[in-house]
């Protein structure tokens, strides 16, 4: 998978877009600057651990909280690429249903 790279310009065109939340796995990487204009701007960082595409292949006796997680995970990261003017429940139902097929 290739390195995202958030730089300032990146993080305010984020703001401007409405974005509140940006995942941080080992494949995203921002600048000090990004890191602080993110927090000036109050856009949250959350670290995630492991890639999403191999939290969303649990076997199916995964525990509900893991497909859950793996779910709400997916959601913040479509909804961080492609802006607040998508439908939430929308690509909710979508991600429910992609994982549904996994198990």
């Amino acid at each position: 998978m290739a390195k995202i790279i958030y730089t300032e310009r990146d993080i305010d065109d984020l703001a401007q877009r409405g974005v509140k939340e940006i995942a941080v796995t080992e494949d995203v990487y921002l600048t000090d600057v990004a890191r602080e204009r993110a927090e000036k701007l109050g856009i949250a960082l959350r670290a995630v651990t492991a890639p999403v595409a191999a939290s969303a292949a649990a076997p199916a006796s995964a525990p509900r909280e893991n497909v859950e997680q793996v779910v709400s995970q997916v959601k913040a990261d479509v909804i961080a690429k492609l802006g607040p003017g998508v439908d939430a429940a929308l690509i909710e139902r979508i991600v429910r249903r992609v994982v549904g097929q996994l198990q």
